[in-house]
């Protein structure tokens, strides 16, 4: 199993991380794993699509190498190409889009998948949508994933029809619910009761 101790994640700010990110997804999805990508630039070998330009890249380095990343994508933010539509984000009512995000992009190397590292990715991501207002986060994943999300939390809502993946679970989880996370065994559990606990910052003078 690799060494953990040695990942350290971070969001991505710099073009050349950035750059960087989008060489990692090429070499996943279509070097690896051979999957069909709308957005590939296969002259550049770099996979980036229009979710980039809204959406926060968490990465995880190991050294000067990315092993895994995730991008979360804050609906409030602006359009979310056609996902609002495949996952039913509004069927949250009221927190539609003020409160909802989307997380995609969930990917790990090769060598790191039988590591921790997919829910310290998770965990990355959940934490920013604590810190940003969000209560919905929605994914969507074929069916080995099902079990990863559902032990997170996440709850099936339907299936549709992706247009690079095929048939999809739509998940999601109502990150503030304190009684569901614990009931699920979930490690976001703590983080949600350790922000619950944080002190409230005065900006007053």
């Amino acid at each position: 199993m690799a060494e953990m101790n040695a990942v350290q994640l971070s969001v991505c700010h710099s073009q050349k991380e950035l750059q960087d990110l989008f060489a990692f997804r090429y070499r996943v999805y279509v070097e690896e794993m051979k999957r069909p990508q709308k957005y590939a630039n296969h002259a550049a070998k770099l996979i980036r699509d229009p979710l980039d330009s809204r959406g926060r890249n968490i990465i995880a380095r190991a050294g000067d190498e990315i092993v895994g990343c995730v991008r979360v994508n804050f609906s409030r933010d602006g359009d979310l190409d056609y996902y609002e539509r495949l996952l039913a984000m509004d069927k949250v009512g009221h927190s539609h889009p003020t409160a909802t995000s989307l997380c995609t992009r969930l990917m790990v190397a090769p060598d790191y998948r039988r590591s921790t590292l997919a829910v310290r990715l998770a965990c990355a991501s959940f934490d920013l949508g604590l810190r940003n207002g969000i209560v919905w986060n929605f994914v969507d994943c074929n069916d080995h994933l099902v079990e990863f999300f559902t032990r997170l939390g996440y709850e099936c809502t339907h299936q549709a029809v992706h247009e690079e993946y095929g048939l999809v679970n739509v998940m999601r989880l109502n990150i503030l619910d304190e009684n569901h996370l614990r009931d699920a065994g979930s490690v976001f559990f703590k983080l949600l009761r350790n922000f619950k606990a944080m002190p409230l910052v005065s900006s007053g003078g």
